[in-house]
């Protein structure tokens, strides 16, 4: 009675070496297209190199692990790439004959089908829920992907095949949970390099600001002040007070940058209370009326009943006026600002989504890190004090822009427990 058994092991030596190569090649990014398309070649791969390896029954019914790239081109590759390489393998199925051909290809389509579609909801759950349900879902279907084939193919059921079956389905089960939990620890290992360069990166600044910036604005405020005075003056000329107008804007925008680095210099973790998310963002809007009338753009926020979470009301106002001001200025004196709050058990979702002139993925990329600014006169302080705001409220922000089209904000923070009937009074 013959295992193969030296099959077998090349079989999962096949499945494993691409993959791991190609984490190593890319080191740990799997997002951007380059990197897709790198996946795809890999999947691609490691199916031909399954079905020069496998384990064959009879001349008819061979046994790999085609269902494990194939999966995986879906999850991780999104759609496009999973359908490139289920006809790749289509393809390369035909070609080899036989058959065992028609039962082949209905199983990967069948496979594809179920899969398609699936990677936001994948990508929205835990490890271990990712973990438990793929292999879950390769052990089912290398299942009846053996038994109708075998069905089909008239394969006898001898102990030896029975073996091998139950081999090949734990086989399966056990090497998408290896490679998915390799995929996603190197995501989150880059994940947490990034957060600690820019954690270094905003210490830095808070530390200059802390040691500089009261130091530069006393003198400003006394600039600003003589200023005033000499715009007041009657021995000016029209030109002259339009010199001394531009002086004072200018003297306020240096005020507004070092308010900024002040705020970076501060530890406000320990001044949070329970607060009502709907009047902090109504706030925010009734601020920037007036800016928004200016620049022709239209705050749609209609939203009424209390969503309370944990944080600091001065910072939630500036959270929101940064995000929303960056809104209107995007919108290029023409446009709409939606906002709009829902929340499940446990989080508050906040989206802001305007239809100005878009982001370009490198900006995208360096939304918040300090010093980048698309903006002739920026200084990326605004969006870096509006990270480390909402870092400081344990939240999360998720930026998608298309150029020429918008940009949607997702901010998600924990929600309150409920208040108690004395507070609701």
């Amino acid at each position: 009675m013959e295992f193969q058994f030296e099959r077998i092991l090349l079989q999962v030596l096949m499945v494993l070496f691409p993959f791991v190569l190609y984490l190593v090649l890319v080191n740990g990014k799997v997002s951007d297209l380059r990197n897709k398309i790198m996946f795809g070649l890999t999947c691609a791969i490691t199916i031909v190199l399954s079905l020069t390896f496998g384990v064959h029954l009879n001349p008819n019914k061979i046994l790999d692990l085609r269902l494990i790239p194939l999966s995986l081109s879906f999850i991780y590759g999104g759609n496009i790439v999973g359908i490139i390489v289920s006809v790749f393998y289509i393809v390369i199925r035909l070609f080899i004959g036989g058959e065992g051909v028609p039962p082949a290809v209905f199983g990967v389509a069948v496979t594809s089908i179920i899969i398609y579609g699936r990677q936001k909801q994948f990508f929205s759950w835990t490890l271990k829920r990712k973990l438990i349900i793929s292999m879950a879902f390769l052990s089912i279907a290398s299942t009846l992907h053996y038994l109708i084939g075998s069905t089909l193919l008239g394969v006898s059921m001898t102990s030896n095949n029975i073996v091998l079956f139950c081999l090949f389905i734990l086989v399966n089960a056990i090497i998408i949970w290896l490679l998915i939990y390799l995929i996603e620890s190197q995501v989150e290992k880059m994940t947490l390099h990034k957060e600690i360069q820019n954690a270094e990166k905003f210490n830095v600044i808070g530390q200059l600001a802390a040691s500089v910036a009261h130091e530069i604005r006393n003198p400003m405020t006394s600039i600003r002040g003589f200023m005033q005075i000499l715009q007041s003056s009657s021995r000016l000329s029209s030109s002259e007070k339009e010199y001394t107008k531009i002086c004072i804007e200018e003297v306020d925008r240096a005020n507004s940058i070092i308010a900024d680095y002040l705020a970076l210099g501060k530890n406000h973790s320990n001044e949070k209370c329970k607060l009502d998310i709907i009047s902090e963002i109504k706030q925010a809007v009734r601020s920037l009326s007036s800016f928004a009338t200016l620049n022709n753009v239209q705050l749609n926020f209609t939203q009424r009943l209390p969503i309370y979470l944990i944080g600091n009301s001065s910072r939630v106002q500036q959270l929101f006026i940064n995000l929303i001001k960056n809104g209107i200025e995007a919108s290029n004196g023409n446009g709409e600002i939606d906002i709009e709050v829902t929340m499940d058990e446990k989080h508050v979702y906040i989206s802001i989504s305007d239809d100005g002139e878009g982001m370009s993925k490198e900006t995208i990329e360096n939304f918040g890190l300090p010093f980048y600014s698309t903006k002739e006169k920026g200084t990326g302080l605004g969006l870096m004090v509006s990270r480390q705001i909402i870092d400081e409220m344990s939240g999360s922000i998720d930026v998608t822009s298309t150029k020429g089209i918008g940009t949607l904000l997702r901010i998600t923070f924990p929600r309150a427990k409920k208040q108690s009937a004395k507070q609701g009074a």
